[in-house]
């Protein structure tokens, strides 16, 4: 990844880190926004890109790319990868595994 990160997080793995880094979401030629990310492991550079409507969803989507690698990972399932000496990673969570908001009632709480 040549553009410097927008934003990224650092995950323990043992004696080694883990990086996520995204950079600023960009409307791309198409109308789309893209967040390109990468996660530098310990051997090797994963690199991708998310798009959206807007930048948010582009970076939200994002996000949700990156922590679905890491929960993939080999070090995660064997419980090696740790935020904040935690399991949870703290990105946003896997879509479609239930409500991610939930609506007010009828009156407005």
């Amino acid at each position: 990844m040549s553009d410097e990160s927008f934003i990224e997080r650092i995950f323990d793995s043992g004696d080694q880190k883990v990086t996520a880094r995204f950079l600023k979401p960009l409307l791309a030629p198409g109308g789309e926004y893209q967040c390109r990310w990468a996660i530098v492991w310990p051997d090797h550079v994963q690199e991708r890109y998310a798009c959206g409507l807007d930048g948010v969803q582009a970076l939200m989507l994002a996000m949700k790319s990156v922590h679905s690698e890491l929960k993939e990972s080999d070090l995660y399932k064997a419980g090696k990868l740790t935020y904040i000496d935690q399991y949870d990673l703290d990105l946003p969570p896997d879509w479609g595994e239930g409500q991610l908001y939930v609506p007010p009632d009828e009156n407005g709480s």
